[in-house]
């Protein structure tokens, strides 16, 4: 038998990531009748195209999860387009000086 991706059965757990929710909010929606599964065993498991036809239903989309590298490269990316508009101008050495009483 072959199982295409779409029919792949996934855990609540891959669920939960790829709609950027808890895995308690995806268990809800199994238990109130709004996302189909199927119980093997003590778990529930969701068809990969159900949870995709779900979460554009609903407009639930992957959160924007982005790693902690990426908004840290994101913020310096930030950080210098402001000194480039702004000459040597740096708000952060400003905010430590304010936090440490310079200012």
């Amino acid at each position: 038998m072959v199982v295409t991706d779409g029919e792949k059965l996934i855990s609540v757990r891959e669920a939960a990531i790829e709609c950027g929710r808890n895995m308690e909010t995806v268990r809800r929606w199994i238990w109130s009748g709004k996302l189909p599964a199927e119980k093997l065993g003590n778990q529930l498991f969701i068809k990969r195209d159900d949870l995709r036809a779900f979460c554009e239903k609903h407009t639930i989309a992957r959160q924007q999860t982005i790693s902690l590298l990426e908004f840290l490269e994101k913020a310096r990316v930030l950080r210098e387009q402001i000194r480039r508009r702004t000459g040597n101008f740096d708000i952060t050495e400003l905010i430590e000086e304010s936090r440490k009483g310079l200012l």
